[in-house]
């Protein structure tokens, strides 16, 4: 009974603890369709409404600005994370805050992952996949509909843009979300040789942005005190100032992607006919941000600066390393091109993330500002691919090297496990012969001991049969089967034979005795 109840405890456990490891069902009334849309219109007015309270206070400390011009700036700041340009302070300015973006791109990515899984749940963990397509178009439709109200809004007159930015936003997020949240692996259709190549490339990616975001922050830590007396000559104070921090924050991702172009070599420009990179930097007038005060002056730079190299090629050594690894039995033919396919899309990955990054900051000198494309492009897929490529190429070609010394390996193996195995049976058989001849010995020493004790038996009867009288030859004879009797010796044919002899020679004493004395019938013989 104890046993039963601590099965029955411990299966319980299993189950709650089952139980707690799945998401659960979020509780609404409503149809998934229905969630899928109020999640995604509650994202992207919570993202509106965050926007409007910045601006508030600075739009309660004017005068003479209605409220509506302060809703016109909170969706001219929304529409700015999907690349429309938008006007600050009377610049012109093109360059997209992708900071905003990400916040774009995170909340919808939330928004549909609740509403997909709300769809998981009322299918049971199966959804079928026409639902969840549904799923993310009623989310990118959501998405475009506030593009709309929010160009009409802002009066701007780039829909384009504005519908383009929408549907990128929209289609990623909700592929993304719905994906997580329906449990949908989106590369699960991929062909065998190509399922390393979604990790490779956003590790590839990944570390290149890292490189980039390093180098920004080296930057502004080492010039620091230029960003911070930048600041405090702009006069931004109270209010002003936390918004003018809150926009260098959005742009922040952007100069990030500045950094990594920096770390692959091309750099990027601050104007027409300006670069900055590892190799030397050459600006003009620069725009008054304090972050831009971590530039380094115009002049080449140190030699030190072309350490930040290492970058891209770690990058596509890491991903050269990954594509191979799902790839365990490839070798280095197959290494090269799958290497050089992987470093090709991570160069074109980067090479769209470096579009993203240009813009303009006014107009005149100040209209392109950004990666330089498209140089940035061309050394990210050149040097990516290359360094891929001969990574996968190695990685085979070791792994060939390694299969030919394990095949030696065994083959060396095999013949010493041969040797062994023959001295080992070698050896048995010798154990053997010298058993079998020591028993042989041992048997044959013994039949020589029992021939001679046989022979010596036979020389006493025989001595004892000339010398004895009929009365002594009956006793010896009792007394030669009385031993013969009680010997302890095998039984052989030539025993048998010694002892029938001396039986016949014991009756023909007697008979012999008999004849002589036929008037004696005493049978003692007196002397």
């Amino acid at each position: 009974m104890g046993t039963s109840g601590s099965t029955s405890t411990s299966a319980r456990f299993v189950v709650e603890s089952s139980e707690a490891d799945e998401p659960r069902e979020p509780r609404v009334p409503w149809p998934w369709p229905v969630v899928v849309l109020a999640a995604a219109a509650a994202a992207i007015l919570a993202q509106w409404l965050a926007l409007a309270g910045i601006i508030v206070p600075e739009w309660l400390s004017s005068n003479g600005r209605s409220f509506p011009s302060m809703l016109v700036a909170a969706s001219s700041l929304w529409l700015s994370g999907h690349g429309v340009p938008i006007d600050i302070i009377g610049i012109h300015v093109g360059l997209i805050p992708l900071g905003l973006t990400c916040v774009s791109l995170l909340l919808g990515e939330e928004a549909c992952r609740y509403g997909t899984r709300v769809l998981w749940h009322r299918h049971g963990g199966h959804p079928p996949r026409r639902h969840v397509g549904e799923a993310i178009a009623l989310h990118t439709t959501i998405e475009l509909l506030a593009a709309i109200i929010m160009t009409a809004a802002a009066g701007t007159s780039h829909w384009v843009t504005a519908m383009v930015g929408a549907l990128l936003i929209g289609l990623c997020s909700g592929l993304v979300g719905a994906s997580r949240g329906a449990r949908v692996n989106l590369f699960g259709g991929l062909p065998r040789w190509a399922r390393g190549l979604p990790k490779a490339v956003g590790s590839t990616v990944a570390i290149c942005l890292a490189g980039g975001s390093a180098a920004l922050a080296v930057a502004l830590l080492v010039h620091a005190s230029n960003v911070v007396h930048l600041h405090q000559q702009i006069g931004a104070t109270g209010w002003g100032g936390v918004c003018l921090v809150l926009l260098q924050l959005a742009w922040l991702p952007t100069m990030a992607l500045w950094g990594t172009a920096w770390t692959v070599g091309p750099g990027f420009a601050l104007g027409t006919e300006t670069f900055v990179s590892p190799l030397g930097t050459h600006l003009g007038i620069v725009p008054a941000l304090p972050v831009l005060g971590a530039l380094p002056s115009n002049g080449p730079l140190s030699p030190a600066a072309c350490a930040w190299f290492a970058v891209p090629v770690t990058a596509g050594i890491v991903g050269g390393i990954l594509v191979m690894k799902s790839l365990p039995e490839a070798g280095f033919e197959i290494g090269a091109g799958i290497g050089a396919l992987s470093g090709l899309l991570s160069g074109l990955v980067l090479a769209i993330l470096g579009l993203l990054s240009r813009g303009s900051l006014g107009d005149g000198r100040l209209s392109e500002v950004g990666t330089i494309m498209p140089a940035m492009a061309g050394c990210a897929v050149g040097i990516l691919t290359l360094v891929t490529m001969l990574c996968g190429f190695a990685v085979g070609m070791t792994r060939q090297l390694q299969s030919e010394e394990s095949r030696q390996g065994r083959a060396e193996r095999r013949e010493a496990h041969k040797e062994a195995h023959a001295a080992k049976s070698e050896e048995r058989a010798r154990s053997r012969a010298a058993r079998k001849q020591a028993k042989a010995e041992k048997k044959a020493a013994a039949e020589a001991a029992d021939a001679e004790e046989t022979c010596a038996v036979q020389a006493e009867d025989l001595d004892a049969g000339e010398g004895a009288t009929s009365v002594g030859n009956e006793s010896s004879w009792k007394d030669t089967g009385s031993r013969r009797i009680t010997r302890p010796t095998a039984a052989s044919k030539d025993i048998k034979a010694v002892e029938e002899e001396i039986i016949g020679h014991g009756i023909y004493d007697s008979i012999q005795n008999d004849h002589g004395n036929p008037d004696n019938g005493d049978t003692t013989h007196h002397s």
